[in-house]
């Protein structure tokens, strides 16, 4: 019976926390062009349609890798994931938002057909699966896709330009996730157990607890995030977490805003070790009144910047608690664009995020906030 309380036993948990890796791992794959991972992914007899392509799972890659070959830079970043257990069988419903960087020199015709210009194409979709639990493994046996919106606009990505393409993601096993996907290279999928579930769930609260630190400016959560020992890698620079700190306030302190969104979240534990990649969007508004020549540096008029990335964090369990110990930072796109507040110009400040203890949502971070 839909909405029974053993939709959410142990065994129904375990299975939900599969089948999202099994989503998540499509998107790293197809990131990261890697596709041998597809074989994680779809059982053999699987059947998929996106858009333009689709037939058995193994001519829809094919198809897929040279749809993608002249496409610079993709990030599918994964939101709500809708999950119905029936048996051996779950329907699931997941949302998406997939960025393309299209170069000038891209061949004509098709979804990303070259134009002689670089642009960006930013699809919103869904993805409807059927999966089924084989063997003890949950797989993809049949896809479909539906595009709600589409929007192509001209490359705009500030000093992102400027930013040596090492220091953005990579494909293959050149990028920094590669022990993410490295385990999986012949392995078969299992079932988590509880205390793994439970490393994943205290993982993903760290990852999302800092977001809120940096949007709402509560720099004191940062010993609830990190080991005082841990390092942050943003582009070409490595910092100790004092250093993380006393940049973030200087880089973000200035902006009128920030909005640092994350998605899917790949996570394998191994011990007291675990690795994360973390999708991200982060919007950025930016104030004539910015420091110029910053990463968000403050130009003539104010202007909105949104990026794409991902997070790679290598955490350790120390003393019962989850932290991360290492941290890199990959911006895979940036977008620039003028203000265009809208309806939103005229909500007061009051009715807008806060920082500090000012803000509404406080209680979430309470406990670690009073205790200090």
């Amino acid at each position: 019976m839909p909405g029974h309380a053993s939709d959410y036993g142990l065994e129904a948990l375990a299975a939900r926390a599969e089948i999202t890796d099994v989503i998540y791992r499509y998107c790293h794959a197809t990131d990261r062009r890697q596709w041998w991972l597809m074989d994680t992914v779809f059982h053999e007899d699987a059947r998929c349609q996106l858009s333009v392509i689709g037939g058995d799972w193994r001519e829809f890659v094919r198809q897929g890798e040279a749809l993608l070959k002249p496409v610079g830079v993709t990030h599918h970043q994964v939101g709500n994931i809708l999950i119905a257990l029936d048996g051996d069988v779950a329907h699931t419903e997941t949302y998406l938002t997939a960025f393309h960087r299209v170069p000038a020199d891209a061949p004509p015709g098709g979804p990303f057909g070259g134009t002689g210009e670089a642009y960006d194409a930013v699809f919103g979709a869904r993805y409807v699966d059927r999966f089924e639990k084989r063997d003890g493994v949950w797989k993809i046996a049949e896809r479909q896709s539906r595009a709600e919106y589409r929007h192509y606009r001209p490359v705009a990505e500030g000093g992102l330009s400027e930013t040596a393409e090492q220091f953005r993601g990579q494909w293959g096993d050149a990028d920094a996730a590669r022990p993410l996907s490295a385990p999986w290279r012949g392995r078969r999928s299992a079932a988590p157990t509880l205390e793994v579930l439970a490393a994943r769930a205290e993982i993903a609260d760290v990852v999302n607890r800092f977001a809120h630190m940096v949007d709402r400016h509560q720099w004191e959560l940062a010993d609830e995030v990190f080991h005082r020992d841990a390092t942050s890698r943003f582009l070409d620079s490595v910092r100790t977490v004092d250093q993380f700190l006393e940049n973030g306030r200087n880089l973000l302190g200035p902006l009128s805003g920030t909005l640092h969104q994350t998605g899917n979240m790949l996570i394998e534990v191994e011990g007291d070790t675990a690795w994360c990649e973390t999708y991200v969007t982060a919007f950025h508004a930016v104030p004539t009144t910015a420091p110029r020549g910053a990463f968000w540096g403050g130009r003539d008029e104010p202007y909105e910047g949104i990026a794409g990335g991902r997070y790679v964090d290598r955490l350790e369990r120390r003393d019962g608690r989850w932290k991360i110990a290492e941290r890199q930072t990959l911006v895979e796109w940036r977008h620039d664009q003028p203000v265009r507040d809208g309806g939103l110009g005229g909500v007061p400040a009051e009715f807008r995020g806060q920082r500090g203890d000012a803000d509404v949502a406080r209680p979430v971070v309470a406990r670690f906030l009073d205790r200090k």
